[in-house]
């Protein structure tokens, strides 16, 4: 097994977080923290992924069916306003909207510290996941930890005072917290001689708990109305715990036996477990950049490593070359999704799991016209494969629910998903946008992972057991595609997210007929359906369809610009910056246009690309993390590093979390950490399972380098080194967790631009 690199990999700053964007995240899937680290007020913002608000609804709009034909007709006459019309009443959501995602609250500590601060330092270690925050007054230094514990299902807080020497008791601590919720958003104040918490039953989502229970090492501890003091410990430690009745009907009682037992284990052995997790689990890979000279890693006469975060990604700005920063920045991706998606719990939303609001932006839904897709790309070649399987758990309940909506909205057979679903894995059209609304394809694009978790895994047990998702989607498709004038099989209604077409007659529409990114997602699908049918011996009837399906498929046209065109008409866009790059889809996460076997296509996408970033485009951190990866697939390292810069220096807070435009200012949106983290491994591997090939877009910034861990497609292992941009030595292995069994492989592996054959 790999092990992380010797290099400390952590986060660091010299004063608190001054705001939500600036603290520190910790999470085990289910839990999520953001720890402030303030001197006499510490804020520790809390999350539990099933707390959403509302309960589950039929959105379905009952005149779907009834006005389907008309709407068909209306875009095959060109009358697009009519149709975008009538599409608004009778495609709708009723209600139009999914449920929130809302914050569970948070836990406010207030500390008897008298004095000015000295040495401070607020720190997240990636390699252990704990956060830290240490400081003096006077001779005693204060520490706190804090973790998110996987085993425990607790945060776990825990402050220490050293002892000062002077036999007063300058050296203990004394601090009172509560517990708070947006403005007193709770219902019943729960306390006890060491335990505090609320409980909400109002909300129209699920009821749920929040507890804080205090253990200390001498001194005491009393309850006064929602307050906890404790007074003249000299360490404490504070379990949070949240429940609620969406994992547990009896959340009270397990809440209460989840702090009991933690409690019994203790601050040593809940540390001692987590540190072990991440060793087990997270640090089983390493990537170390640099570009070769020791000059540049240096600011001010100091090694950059000696920097705090904040200043490293400031020097940055002003020009300066960082490599470890970008290598913190891909470890950092990694550990967002080992924070917010593993275990029992929910997939990663628009914001993992880190949310302070009771309505945050877009819901922080899962809006699954690339978002949520894009969470998890990091997921296989990240080597966290395990971190995929809530993903899977919520496509298994869209597939459900997708039936009813493919029936009650189209009168199909299989299953479907429009641009966003939620905690109930909700299908219907979401939102009166007609940018975004009326697209088909969420479904489909989620049900792709199937077939690239196999890839990376050859777990057979798990392709069959997931096979029926596939074969619903695309018995969906067999339905509802219908024939265009060319006589191809096109989608209609839909629309290419989120853009805005020109008519020749000047008019503006979105609703159209196979727009090019429908076309690419169901060539990916129908490709792994027919892989993953061949793979388990599935009916050739069902196969054949799926062939004759894909064969009457519209092709990929270039337009005048010498483009790929978004629709199946060359039309000009409303917004050519937009952030959308939905027609480059093909070519990355999409393996249907590639330079070794559409070279045409791929010069016609990276004309696409230019096309859009000399409009503005990349102005998102989702959209610019989605360039790397197409640059990556270009060859094109200096390209790379451009967006890769431009992500960390544009659109990335000082703790690292991807900032995305928010009306006058940013909010934070996950997506970019996880796509720039996994285009990363795009520069420096690409193949398919037969074929590979090395450093194929690597910067000159990260000339010299290593990375072991690193996964690929047909269960394999990459471990690498270069130097000034050559490979010096890499090893090719099985990986222990597959499930392949062809242990005399062949392969094709490209190095330093020549081929070679390796016998595994």
């Amino acid at each position: 097994m790999a092990t992380n690199n010797n290099i400390k990999t952590n986060l660091w700053y010299k004063q608190p977080a001054r705001r939500w964007e600036e603290a520190l995240p910790l999470g085990c899937g289910r839990l999520g923290a953001m720890v402030m680290g303030g001197v006499s007020r510490d804020d520790i913002f809390l999350n539990e992924d099933s707390i959403w608000s509302g309960k589950p609804a039929d959105r379905i709009n009952k005149d779907a069916k009834k006005y389907l034909g008309r709407i068909r007709q209306l875009i095959r006459e060109g009358k697009i306003p009519e149709a975008e019309k009538l599409s608004m009443m009778a495609l709708s959501g009723t209600p139009n909207s999914e449920r929130s995602y809302e914050t569970a609250g948070n836990l406010a500590i207030f500390f008897d510290n008298e004095g000015e601060y000295t040495d401070y330092r607020r720190e997240l270690d990636l390699g252990t996941g704990i956060v830290t925050a240490s400081y003096k007054i006077g001779s005693t230094e204060y520490t706190r930890k804090c973790i998110a514990s996987a085993d425990y299902q607790v945060i776990a807080y825990h402050i220490e005072a050293g002892r000062s020497g002077s036999g007063d008791d300058s050296g203990l601590l004394n601090f009172s917290m509560r517990l708070e919720r947006c403005h007193n958003r709770q219902d019943e104040i729960i306390y006890d001689d060491d335990e505090i918490g609320f409980h909400v039953t109002s909300d129209e989502g699920h009821p749920f708990a929040v507890k804080a229970r205090a253990v200390t090492d001498g001194g005491s501890i009393t309850s006064i109305g929602e307050h906890l003091v404790i007074e003249g410990a000299r360490a404490a430690t504070i379990f949070i715990d949240i429940h609620t009745s969406f994992y547990d009907k009896d959340y009270l009682k397990a809440g209460s036996d989840n702090l009991d037992r933690a409690v019994t284990a203790g601050w040593d052995k809940i540390l001692e477990n987590n540190i072990k997790d991440f060793e087990d689990h997270f640090n089983t890979m390493s990537l170390k950049l640099s570009n070769g000279n020791a000059k540049d890693n240096a600011h001010g006469g100091i090694s950059k490593r000696e920097l705090p975060t904040d200043e490293r990604l400031e020097a940055l700005k002003k020009g300066e070359e960082d490599p470890e920063l970008f290598a913190i920045y891909f470890m950092y991706g990694r550990y967002l999704l080992f924070a917010s998606s593993r275990g029992t719990c929910l997939p990663a939303n628009l914001q993992g799991v880190w949310n302070n609001s009771m309505t945050p932006p877009w819901e922080s839904k899962y809006t699954i016209n690339i978002n949520a897709q894009m969470n998890y790309w990091i997921a296989e070649s990240g080597n966290l494969s395990d971190c995929h399987m809530p993903f899977f758990e919520l496509l298994k309940r869209v597939c459900e629910n997708g039936k009813k909506t493919a029936e009650k909205m189209y009168g199909c057979r299989g299953s479907v998903a429009h641009h966003n679903t939620d905690i109930y894995a909700d299908t219907a059209p979401q939102d009166h946008c007609i940018s975004s609304t009326f697209w088909i394809m969420g479904e489909a694009w989620m049900a792709t992972h199937i077939w690239e978790h196999y890839l990376y895994t050859g777990d057979r047990k798990y392709l069959n057991e997931h096979f029926y998702i596939l074969d619903e989607c695309v018995t969906f498709f067999k339905d509802f595609l219908i024939r265009n004038e060319e006589g191809k099989l096109v989608t209609s209604p839909s629309i290419s997210p989120e853009n805005v077409y020109i008519m020749n007659n000047g008019v503006r529409g979105c609703m159209c007929e196979a727009p090019t990114m429908d076309i690419e997602i169901l060539t990916e699908l129908l490709t792994d359906y027919i892989k993953a049918g061949k793979t388990l011996d599935i009916d050739e009837k069902k196969i054949k369809d799926a062939k004759d399906i894909l064969a009457d498929l519209p092709e990929i046209k270039i337009g005048r610009y010498g483009q790929i065109q978004e629709w199946l008409e060359d039309y000009d866009e409303q917004e050519p910056g937009h952030r959308h790059i939905s027609h480059l889809y093909g070519v990355y996460p999409g393996t249907s246009i590639s330079i070794d076997k559409t070279p045409d296509l791929m010069k016609a996408a990276r004309k696409t690309l230019e096309r859009r970033l000399s409009y503005g485009g990349g102005h998102t951190g989702w959209s610019r993390a989605w360039i790397i990866g197409l640059y990556a697939h270009f060859m094109d390292g200096d390209k790379v590093y451009e967006n890769l810069n431009a992500l960390l220096c544009q659109s990335t807070f000082n703790n690292l979390m991807d900032s995305h435009p928010y009306g006058a200012g940013a909010i934070f949106q996950i997506d970019g950490n996880f796509g720039a983290a996994a285009a990363m491994l795009e520069m420096l591997v690409q193949g398919d399972g037969e074929r590979f090939r090395l450093l194929p877009a690597l910067p000159k910034q990260f000339s010299t380098g290593s990375v072991s861990g690193l996964c690929l497609r047909g269960g394999y292992e990459l471990s690498m080194e270069w130097k000034d941009q050559k490979v010096t030595s890499y090893e090719i292995k099985r990986r222990e967790n597959t499930s392949y069994d062809d242990a005399d492989k062949e392969i094709e592996v490209e190095v330093n631009g020549k081929k070679q054959v390796v016998k595994l």
